[in-house]
């Protein structure tokens, strides 16, 4: 999802028993406003993953506070979404700095995380695109899916073997 689009999630969003999650709605991020999405689809269902399944009950459970919008992270005041800056400056980077990673990401590095992980995962393209929300797949093979060197070497190594040849890449045939 786009930050603007989790700093809009409400409660009823959040479908514990199909274990989906509606995007319709997005956080502006200098109004706060809420407002239709980026996508030509203004909704959409993503799937829920178990682990965040878990992480989003515990959140309810503990920490959340009902606030007249329903938002899952309302502002301090629970009277609008957070703005994604302070989620930034006060939350992700320091997590980033105590964890020993480079504190130079913003929240849409998730984004381009996420889409190269399923390409690498050698995710069908569709499903990538679907996933990522792009009206068409051109944008998401440009923007997201990265190539990395040694993946692009591995997916040739199994096509070699899947016709017949099993030398590996950058060795030697001795006769």
């Amino acid at each position: 999802m786009r930050a603007g689009e989790i700093l809009a999630l409400t409660r009823s969003d959040l479908d514990f028993e199909r274990k989906t999650i509606r995007v319709n709605k997005s956080s502006d991020d200098k109004t706060r406003e809420i407002r239709q999405p980026k996508t030509r689809n203004p909704v959409a269902l993503l799937p829920l993953p178990s682990a965040l399944e878990t992480r989003l009950r515990d959140y309810l459970k503990r920490a959340w506070k009902p606030n007249p919008h329903d938002l899952l992270f309302p502002n301090r005041a629970c009277t609008r979404p957070r703005k994604r800056e302070s989620v930034v400056q006060y939350a992700l980077k320091p997590l980033l700095r105590k964890l020993g990673i480079d504190d130079g990401a913003g929240l849409h590095a998730f984004r381009h995380d996420l889409a190269t992980e399923l390409a690498e995962a050698s995710v069908p393209i569709t499903v990538l695109q679907t996933q990522m929300r792009h009206a068409d797949v051109e944008t998401t093979l440009r923007v997201y899916a990265h190539i990395i060197p040694q993946s692009q070497r591995d997916a040739m190594e199994r096509a070699g073997m899947a016709i017949g040849t099993n030398v590996p890449i950058g060795t030697e045939v001795k006769s």
